[in-house]
């Protein structure tokens, strides 16, 4: 028994976390707690998680999204780029996949995510959900994806094709649907999430989300309130015209409803918030994790995702620790932590709003 409890031990260590990397992660974990439960200020550690864009291209024209625009380019990482980005990371846990574009587009998508997988380091994905084929499905199992989020603006096909503009409902819906049948055949599968931006045009479907998603069998369901302003005064302005005002009492009366009913049928619903912070609620982006572009640029954080707004430097000039402990990411935090926040990170305060 306890020889065979030893061999799971192992196997576990060696295809999660491989054995020479086992002490820099955990010493790199403890690290990031420490700092992170008693505010100590220093930046001693790397992250623990990571957004990755992958590609810029994408097969939709979401109203809501930077791809929207006529002059926006469609770009693929390169896989020596994002091979630096691990290669400078090893004390990774996570990374995530996801970005402008869309995740399956890049052909090289799952060769990242095996690489990323060779230092223990767990992806998770989120997709628009139009390319779930059984090719793409059964590389998504092979590679062991741990969670993957579908975006479902949409109950009925009117709405989610207005959103999602040069979207198929049919298809997506479908195509989740045997991802969801064919994951369930395995004991050990992704946790497969739904996630919804809700904006003028889709509040009123929102309980016909909830049903929509528990009724194809995803995992759980997260509604984001705030539509991202990605830096710019220019998705600020044009926000407002589509952004609900979260703060209002029937809001409120329904997002109560939602979380009850999530919780009699036993289908977690979560209301994202996390870019609609205030003062005594700070942004975490540049104390925890960074968001790495198609170019290698290191941005504070994925609300922004455009190095054009920001960057702190780029993968391909200088290590990523460098970066990491830079004075000009220090100064971020440092405004961060006296709420003297630099003008791209205003429109996620409820103060600024």
């Amino acid at each position: 028994m306890i020889v065979n409890i030893r061999r799971l031990v192992n196997i576990f260590l060696v295809n999660i976390f491989p054995l020479n990397l086992v002490f820099k992660k955990f010493v790199n974990l403890v690290k990031f707690l420490i700092a992170s439960k008693f505010k100590t200020g220093s930046i001693n550690y790397l992250p623990i998680s990571m957004d990755i864009e992958p590609t810029t291209g994408c097969n939709f024209r979401c109203t809501m999204c930077q791809v929207s625009l006529p002059d926006f380019a469609a770009k693929n990482m390169d896989i020596e780029t994002f091979k630096k980005v691990i290669d400078d990371n090893r004390q990774l846990l996570k990374i995530k996949l996801q970005g402008m574009g869309e995740t399956l587009v890049q052909r090289q998508i799952f060769d990242m995510i095996n690489y990323a997988k060779s230092y223990g380091i767990v992806t998770e994905t989120t997709t628009n959900g139009s390319l779930f084929n059984r090719k793409n499905i059964e590389l998504l199992k092979a590679n062991k994806v741990s969670k993957i989020t579908v975006s479902i603006d949409g109950a009925t096909k009117s709405t989610f094709e207005s959103i999602r503009v040069d979207s198929n409902f049919d298809t997506v819906i479908e195509g989740v649907s045997l991802l969801i049948e064919q994951c369930n055949k395995n004991l050990i599968r992704p946790q497969i999430s739904a996630w919804c931006v809700l904006q003028k045009s889709n509040y009123h479907e929102i309980f016909k989300v909830f049903d929509l998603c528990r009724k194809i069998g995803f995992d759980d369901l997260t509604f984001q309130i705030q539509l991202s302003s990605w830096g710019q005064d220019y998705w600020v302005d044009k926000n407002k015209s589509m952004q609900i005002n979260f703060n209002a009492e029937q809001v409120q009366e329904d997002f109560e409803k939602i979380r009850n009913l999530g919780k009699k049928n036993n289908f977690n619903v979560r209301i994202f918030e996390e870019n609609a912070l205030n003062f005594n609620k700070q942004c975490q982006w540049p104390f925890r994790s960074s968001y790495v572009t198609v170019d290698g640029s290191v941005v504070p954080c994925a609300p922004i995702s455009d190095p054009k707004v920001v960057t702190m430097g780029n993968i391909k000039e200088m290590s990523y620790e460098k970066i990491w402990k830079s004075k000009t990411y220090d100064q971020l935090r440092e405004n961060i932590r006296e709420n003297n926040l630099d003008e791209y990170c205003k429109d996620c305060y409820r103060e600024y709003r």
